[in-house]
């Protein structure tokens, strides 16, 4: 094969093997034919960029899932499960990845909303809930959390009583739980 040399200032003549590559560089016989230094070339680059490859996939610390196969409601029961089990960052990534696929999901943006609550974030809390409410104006657990929100915050607490009759006037299973915000939010305003 001809290559440059820089040393001789010249085209010359190497072998295959000559390169410190391919079948001749580890003391078996040189490439044979009149491509037989380019196809040791070749497999060398495509060897390369396989070791590279490999090598930024062992560094990968992410899989991105391109199809994913969950539906909103299961990501919402994975982020109670996590929660659950004290792992409220996970669950705040479930409850999101619920909302990406149907955005009007009010059972995530609640559940997003009490993880805010449970930091005492009454702020971003208050915002999920209201939101829940846009979508679904009905849902007690959205008008009891935030009346509670409101409470918290020492804000609206004419907002928050009309919320807390809202929510014991649904008469959910949490029945007791909404009388109870009731009484917090009317002791709220007493100044008590």
């Amino acid at each position: 094969m001809r290559v440059w040399s820089g040393e001789k200032g010249a085209w010359v003549t190497r072998s295959a093997g000559s390169f410190g590559i391919g079948p001749g560089a580890t003391g078996s016989s040189p490439a044979v034919g009149r491509h037989a230094g380019r196809r040791v070339a070749s497999t060398a680059a495509r060897g390369a960029t396989a070791a590279l490859l490999v090598a930024a996939l062992v560094g990968c610390s992410r899989i991105v899932v391109l199809n994913d196969p969950l539906t909103a409601a299961e990501h919402n029961d994975l982020g109670v499960a996590y929660e659950s089990t004290g792992k409220p960052d996970l669950a705040r990534r479930e409850y999101r990845a619920a909302l990406r696929l149907d955005p009007r999901s009010t059972r995530a943006r609640v559940n997003l909303g009490n993880l805010e609550a449970e930091a005492r974030r009454w702020g971003p809390a208050e915002d999920c809930y209201r939101r829940a409410l846009r979508d679904s104006p009905a849902d007690a657990d959205a008008l009891n959390n935030l009346a509670v929100a409101l409470v918290r915050q020492r804000k609206s607490l004419a907002e928050a009583e009309s919320l807390a009759i809202k929510a014991v006037a649904a008469d959910g299973e949490r029945d007791s739980l909404y009388r109870a915000t009731l009484a917090d939010v009317r002791a709220a305003k007493a100044g008590r």
